[in-house]
């Protein structure tokens, strides 16, 4: 099979989907499958995965014998959209969800030692869809595209058209790229909330699609400390606040997700090693323990630490805000005097230094350099 539209980039597994990742999904399973014919559909059940009250025999039934005519997405939900009356497949890929064709690399994905893409249908499949050509498709050749999730926190479902109309996605707030509010109307709907900041942007009723790593991301280029209370912001606050979580979701769909062409001061490209001292070549992991990517390849080249303005090492904290492990650069990111939130100790902290109290709504451990050798103590 030769390659599909679009360039095949290998992709670093941040700690959760944000909609830059979906977007590629869903232009992917436009560009590729758009007029073909869903001739079968092979599944596996899965009682957690296929949710909404249907089984995997009936997700294959309403599927087959119609027409692919495009994929649209709000927030981490992606759907694909189909000629007939029948209800139409929408997908959330969790933790640890993908798509792949036959023959090429999956979509969020980074292939270890010894795996191949030879090997079809891939491992912890949910459904292969065998997709035949019709006048009009993108391509004569058949295709089939598959859905695989290992740890099962992915979701696929079935919704009626206009899926906008039912929830999942009736439930979700603005998107920040399809749908994005005035700052006037981002102000309102921000100042109804009673929580921290970071807590409010994760929130998917919220904004659809912010995940935990560009959760921080906005942050830090906000210069806004995660566990500030969102009625402590100030009116330049809230400014940067809306104009980066724009910013930041556009950048990232611009370079089709490819971690590898996120710009050099985002804090993602500094926040993995959590200031351990280890070899450029060691294996990476997010906070729920799965592989992010290689430590050299995800530090830009010829840099040893995440600048501040003046030109030395940030420093990088690693605490707890939402329920999620956050990174802060403390330097820049500071509390609003009088704001004294009391913290908690994280368990299994992985920080390169030792745990330190400092002002957050939960947790503050793991206080370090973002140099790679990280050698002063905190």
């Amino acid at each position: 099979m030769p390659e599909l539209p679009g360039k095949q980039v290998y992709l670093t597994r941040a700690s959760s989907f944000l909609c830059s990742e979906v977007e590629r999904a869903r232009k992917l399973i436009e560009t590729a499958c758009k007029g073909y014919k869903i001739k079968k559909v092979s599944t596996v059940e899965d009682k957690l995965v296929y949710t909404g009250g249907i089984t995997h025999h009936e997700f294959a039934k309403e599927l087959e014998g119609r027409t692919i005519t495009g994929c649209e997405r709000k927030g981490k939900n992606f759907w694909i959209t189909l000629t007939g009356s029948g209800r139409l497949p929408m997908a959330h890929f969790g933790m640890t969800g993908m798509i792949q064709f036959k023959g090429q690399e999956p979509t969020w994905y980074r292939r270890r030692p010894k795996e191949s893409t030879d090997v079809w249908p891939p491992k912890f499949h949910k459904f292969v869809m065998h997709l035949e050509p019709q006048k009009g498709s993108v391509s004569d050749e058949a295709r089939e595209l598959a859905f695989a999730d290992p740890r099962r926190f992915g979701r696929l479902r079935l919704v009626p058209s206009p899926v906008e109309d039912h929830p999942p996605i009736s439930a979700l707030g603005f998107d920040p790229i399809l749908s994005y509010p005035s700052l006037e109307e981002f102000k309102t709907l921000l100042l109804k909330k009673k929580a921290t900041v970071k807590g409010v942007i994760m929130d998917q009723s919220f904004s659809a699609g912010v995940g935990n790593w560009v959760a921080d991301e906005i942050l830090y280029q906000a210069r806004i400390h995660p566990a500030c209370p969102v009625q402590e912001l100030t009116e330049d606050q809230i400014g940067e606040l809306h104009k980066q979580i724009r910013a930041v979701p556009e950048k990232a769909v611009e370079v089709n997700a490819d971690s590898m062409r996120f710009p050099e001061d985002w804090l993602f490209r500094w926040r993995w090693d959590k200031g351990k001292k280890q070899p450029g070549g060691a294996k990476v992991k997010n906070e729920d323990g799965e592989f992010v990517g290689m430590l050299e390849q995800l530090k830009p080249k010829d840099k040893d630490f995440l600048a501040l303005p003046n030109g030395k090492p940030a420093t990088i904290e690693f605490i707890e805000v939402a329920g999620r492990t956050s990174a802060v650069v403390t330097e820049l990111q500071k509390m609003p005097a009088g704001v004294d939130i009391k913290p908690k100790v994280t368990k299994g902290s992985k920080g390169g230094k030792k745990s330190r109290r400092g002002k957050a709504d939960s947790d503050s451990v793991g206080r370090c350099q973002a140099r790679q050798d990280c050698s002063q103590k905190g």
